[in-house]
């Protein structure tokens, strides 16, 4: 247990000689959500909203590249009925990570994954999922401590009976709490 505490440690230490920042973000993505399901059902997908809330509260950005601990809410709403059968819905809660890589001034393409916890809403079952996604990002404003960005994030949410794909348009805040500026 002392060798992970020492590293990370000496990583945050690290980091500032790598000529960056340290960052918290806020994000929030609506999405169309397809579940995918894993036995036989009339439907080949399902077609739910989802909105999802991403905090990061640990980030650090250096020149050309950035990454950050998140902490995800999502809720997802029913799936439109089809016959007599509707998906749940459900509101997930989990941590993850997330990098990405300026391509310019403006653009960024990043790429992120976690494990959540999900609730059913309907009735008292949980399950476990993992989900990654892949996106663009566009800075839209910049000032010296904030940054507000556009996100196109499409995600692949894994779970046991269900594989879901989803596709969003969101905004990203950006913001130096500890006031030495953005890059």
């Amino acid at each position: 247990m002392k060798r992970p505490l020492v590293l990370s440690l000496l990583l945050l230490l690290a980091l500032p000689i790598a000529g960056g920042n340290f960052v918290t973000t806020l994000s929030y993505v609506p999405s169309a959500y397809l579940s995918i399901p894993h036995f036989e059902d009339e439907l080949p997908f399902r077609t739910s909203m989802s909105n999802t809330f991403i905090f990061e509260p640990f980030g650090y950005e250096a020149e050309t590249w950035s990454v950050n601990a998140s902490l995800k809410g999502a809720f997802v709403t029913p799936s439109l009925p089809w016959g007599s059968y509707r998906a749940r819905g459900f509101t997930s809660l989990g941590l993850g990570f997330r990098v990405s890589y300026h391509l310019d001034e403006r653009f960024a393409l990043f790429g992120s994954g976690g494990l959540t916890v999900n609730r059913y809403t309907a009735i008292e079952w949980a399950f476990l999922s993992f989900w990654a996604e892949a996106g663009l990002q566009y800075r839209m404003l910049k000032t010296p401590h904030t940054e507000l960005s556009a996100i196109l994030p499409i995600m692949i949410d894994l779970r046991k009976e269900i594989t879901a794909l989803s596709i969003g348009l969101g905004l990203r805040w950006s913001f130096d709490p500890y006031g030495g500026g953005l890059l």
